[in-house]
């Protein structure tokens, strides 16, 4: 197991201890060099534009890449071709949910076997990437920008910008509206490798201003990878006096969200 692959897969099995490796969730990791010529699915070809530059097609190639491993992992033989959508989210197949990220040169990829209860997000970003840039004002509220001041301000701005990231990731397919980095105000529990998650405006129906959430959150040589896990939540049935969960998902609202 390399050490990037232990990162992913403590701050996976803090998210939720329920998921077991190979069962209920796959994960892969692979590198762009390695996976530049993975042959891809027609329906996958043509989702990249003519003009696309080289580093981005060799990013689109290890995703899908990254993701067809990670479906074999939990059952799919021969996988089908993981699609986009109209914002650049990957579309998985019934019954799966998944996120993927890139940070050049490796991928990651995840894939749940949960169907429509569970929404989930991961994110990889590199210190280095956030030298240079001081994007706290854009990224930090009040509070959070106290915390990356009091401390090593790259490594703590990695972390907070990853884990919004992650964020973004989960909970856009089910509000498919814009999510300000501001709209999401994140705590640092260090015990626990984590940040508590606190909506600041209303992203749906059953996701209020105030709800909460909890992104993993853990730091490799220059690496940070950040992972949500969240419970979905349910319409409710009414059967002869009995609550059921339907596990109907909740109707999303089309929005415009922050990254194309």
């Amino acid at each position: 197991m390399s050490a990037l692959e232990g990162t992913v897969i403590r701050a996976m099995a803090a998210a939720d201890s329920s998921l077991r490796l190979g069962q209920n969730v796959g994960l892969a990791i692979v590198s762009g060099e390695g996976e530049a010529n993975y042959t891809l699915h027609g329906e996958e070809v043509r989702i990249l534009s003519p003009r696309a530059c080289g580093r981005k097609r060799v990013e689109f190639a290890s995703g899908r890449a990254a993701a067809h491993f990670a479906l074999k992992q939990i059952g799919f033989e021969n996988p089908p071709p993981v699609l986009r959508g109209q914002k650049g989210e990957p579309i998985w197949p019934d019954g799966i949910v998944g996120s993927i990220t890139h940070c050049y040169p490796w991928t990651v990829a995840v894939a749940v076997k949960r169907s429509n209860r569970v929404a989930i997000g991961v994110d990889l970003e590199t210190m280095e990437g956030i030298q240079g840039t001081d994007i706290s004002d854009l990224v930090c509220g009040e509070a959070e920008l106290d915390w990356v001041r009091g401390g090593n301000l790259q490594e703590r701005l990695t972390m907070i910008f990853s884990a919004k990231e992650a964020v973004y990731k989960a909970f856009y397919p089910l509000c498919r509206r814009y999510m300000d980095f501001k709209e999401v105000e994140l705590t640092w529990f260090p015990g626990q490798y984590r940040f508590q998650g606190k909506f600041l405006a209303p992203f749906g129906p059953k996701l209020p201003r105030g709800h909460a959430c909890a992104v993993h959150c853990r730091s490799h040589a220059e690496l940070v990878f950040s992972c949500l896990i969240h419970a979905v939540p349910v319409k409710r049935a009414f059967v002869k006096r009995r609550n059921l969960d339907s596990f109907v998902p909740l109707k999303p609202i089309t929005r415009t969200p922050w990254h194309p």
